[in-house]
């Protein structure tokens, strides 16, 4: 049953079916408003408001009957009769593999399968309404263009994705889908439900009753797509619910108020007296588990959540929750059913324990400077196949010579000759994707990034290109390694050393061949091994590179930064160097200024230690994650860096940032008043990468600060330092 508006007092819904046996028993059809999209939302302004559905399999005729405290029915109170028929499909569907995975998680089954249908039938206002309805539907047309949903990029994770019946392979008729659901950065929880179906279903039934919540969700309920993320069905098979949950995230309509931060799974089923069969807590556990890891988050710790208001907690309220909690955790509510809900704490402990097992961890470790050299050129072959890396590929890169206790190494990546705008992500060789990038590369600009990444057993790490074809080249500044050695110790607050444009630290002259840049950092200690600093370069005169290298010592082969023109650039920098702190910074060709920001430096027996993690996105303002929107000029915001094996008094992050207009970004520790240093220089309307090396409070927490225009800011954690 649907309707619109608010529900009289007392709303009860109730209903039965009719078959060969005669009529059934008054079922309750449970009314919960919070089982749809958030309040505000565009999907919810384009609503009904609707009770669960009933499934009346072999039924030939439904009565309901409507009662409320008044005697008034809602407002355009219809009867929804969905037909979800049988598929070719379906037979495959029941005899797919049930717990386990392929290598890209999905089942191999037939793509073909009938649509959903839908009707629907208007009651009158009275204080009991019966209605009566033949169980047949006419078959709904079938638009030209599917719909689809609007995601993020695809984000893979570290634990296996189950095997998971697709969209595809259940049969959904996407023409169906009225709107677009809104794409999110990542999800905070996961939420267990019950659709509220009979429980005898066979296992090829199960596909059709999958179609069938699709068909109501979306022609009845007027949402944009059907509103678990996933379902499990009672053998335990997983099926894909909103689309694009595979690859991206995509906000539910599951748990009202909540739907922005957190996924949804039900099960198909009533399991009020009933408990979840062990396949199902099974699939449910595994499933929460590969999402928690795509989201970066332990299944079995807390969070706090707000609410953009709903049954139990009103708009704006801050509530503290298990990560996996049934549904009645969020609203007013029974589900997941009174069975069902006392088997959540153990689905949480098992998807944790899941989740734990396949966590990417290092220790703590120390950082070994070298003298920079070339380890891979794609253009030569150098350390790979000598060819542009392809759309869509990776490349493992083996770095020679680490000891077996390395555990992340500091690479300076190139990208050049790229076909088509694309981005590069670097990740340890024994780890699958996650939803992160180190460099963003356009045609005829060549890029260069400092990047810091865990390595795979034997010195592996991957490269990635997403679109296109593009040249990497990647040559070796430093690797961390457990032990004793060199800490990092950072300035309490960044500074500007040099700026030849004003004269600051150097003679007020642009860098050439002629006239190299020597300049000192001061405050160094007895033991220093490297320094780190964040180099600009600006106003070239032409395109060009900079060597940055320790006075003194003979210059390495391989430069530090690329320059295409006389727009700003930026790349952070590590450097061999001792405590007189004499770096010297070279261009082969050309005229250009160079800026110079000190950050800190690696000293022997003292220091904050690294420690690489699996690459995750921290912030993403274009979808609110982390951040809520946008930064506008002259403002800074905070963020947290959580979920850490040590305390974080530092981190390493790939930053980028989109303006609408030139500028600059700035990462620093919170708590401070912006340094006046920056680490990306913005240019109107393209994207800018490079890592942010910044120190943080005790607790983890950073400044990002705009300088000017509107400013899309991106944050991928690398590693952290602790003490």
């Amino acid at each position: 049953m649907t309707y619109q508006g608010a529900a009289p007092a007392g709303l009860a819904v109730e209903a039965r079916t009719h078959s060969k046996r005669g009529w059934s028993s008054w079922l309750g059809l449970e009314v919960d408003d919070d089982h749809g999209p958030d309040a505000g939302t565009a999907e919810a302004r384009r609503a009904r408001k609707a009770t669960d559905p009933l499934t009346a399999a072999g039924s030939d005729a439904v009565q309901v009957r409507v009662l409320s405290s008044g005697g008034a029915a809602p407002r355009d109170l219809a009867l929804s009769l969905v037909d979800a028929k049988t598929a070719p499909s379906d037979a495959a569907v029941a005899t797919s593999p049930v717990g386990t995975s392929t290598s890209d998680g999905t089942a191999t089954m037939p793509a073909t399968a009938m649509p959903a249908t839908t009707t629907s039938a208007t009651t009158t206002g009275a204080r009991s309404t019966t209605m009566s309805a033949a169980s047949t539907a006419s078959t709904a047309s079938t638009a030209s263009t599917a719909s689809t949903a609007t995601t993020a990029t695809a984000t893979l994770a570290s634990v296996p994705q189950p095997t998971i019946v697709t969209r595809a392979q259940w049969g959904a008729n996407e023409s169906m889908m009225p709107c677009q659901p809104d794409a999110v950065g990542g999800f905070k929880a996961g939420v267990v439900h019950h659709t509220v179906n009979a429980n005898n279903y066979t296992a090829a039934q199960a596909p059709g009753l999958v179609r069938g919540i699709f068909a109501y969700h979306t022609q009845s309920n007027g949402w944009c797509d059907i509103g678990y993320n996933f379902l499990v069905d009672r053998f335990g098979r997983i099926y894909e619910g909103r689309k694009g949950g595979l690859t991206g995230f995509t906000q539910g309509a599951q748990a009202g108020g909540f739907n922005g931060e957190t996924f949804g799974v039900s099960v198909i089923g009533t399991f009020t007296s009933v408990s979840l069969p062990s396949a199902v807590t099974s699939a449910v556990s595994r499933t929460i588990a590969w999402q928690a890891d795509r989201s970066s988050f332990d299944p079995g710790s807390s969070v706090v959540l707000t609410s953009t208001g709903g049954s139990r907690y009103d708009a704006g309220v801050r509530v503290t929750k298990p990560r996996v909690m049934g549904h009645r955790d969020l609203s007013l509510t029974s589900c997941p059913g009174d069975a069902a809900y006392p088997q959540v704490p153990s689905i949480r402990s098992a998807a944790s324990s899941t989740w734990r097992t396949y966590q990417y961890v290092v220790g703590r470790s120390v950082y070994v400077p070298v003298t920079a050299r070339r380890l891979l050129d794609t253009r030569t072959g150098l350390g790979t196949t000598q060819r542009p890396l392809p759309a869509n590929t990776s490349l493992v890169l083996t770095v020679p010579g680490l000891p077996s206790t390395a555990t992340a190494v500091t690479l300076n990546v190139t990208a050049l000759d790229a076909t088509t705008p694309t981005t590069l992500t670097a990740y340890p060789a024994n780890m699958a994707r996650r939803f992160t990038s180190n460099l963003d590369v356009v045609p005829g600009r060549t890029i260069t990034t400092q990047v810091t990444v865990g390595v795979a057993p034997g010195g592996k790490v991957r490269l990635f290109n997403a679109r296109g074809s593009v040249n990497v080249i990647a040559d070796l500044e430093g690797y961390f390694r457990t032990g004793t050695g060199a800490g990092y110790a950072a300035y309490t607050r960044p500074s500007r050393l040099v700026d030849t444009r004003t004269g600051v630290g150097a003679p007020r002259q642009q860098v050439s061949a002629t006239r190299p840049l020597t300049f000192t950092i001061p405050g160094l200690l007895s033991g220093t091994r490297a320094v780190t600093f964040n180099v600009t370069a600006l106003n070239a005169s032409g395109p060009t590179t900079l060597t940055a290298y320790r006075a003194g010592t003979a210059r390495p082969a391989v430069p530090t930064l690329s320059v295409t023109d006389r727009t700003p650039v930026a790349n952070l920098i590590t450097v061999p160097a001792d405590q007189s702190g004499r770096v010297t910074i070279w261009v082969p060709r050309g005229q250009v200024d160079v800026v110079v920001d000190a950050l800190g430096f690696y000293v022997d027996g003292r220091g904050l230690k690294f420690v690489a993690v699996a690459p995750r996105r921290l912030v993403d303002t274009r979808v609110g994650w982390g951040v809520p929107g946008p930064l506008a000029a002259g403002r800074a915001t905070t963020f947290g860096i959580a979920h850490t094996t040590y305390p974080v008094w530092g981190a390493a992050l790939a930053a980028g940032a989109v303006s609408t207009a030139n500028g600059w970004v700035s990462f620093y520790r919170s708590g401070q008043s912006q340094p006046g240093t920056s680490t990306l220089s913005t240019v109107a309307g393209r994207t800018i990468t490079n890592l942010a090396a910044t120190s943080t409070t005790t607790n983890g927490l950073v400044n990002v600060y705009n300088s000017a225009g509107s400013t899309q800011v991106i944050a991928d954690l690398m590693g952290y330092y602790t003490p």
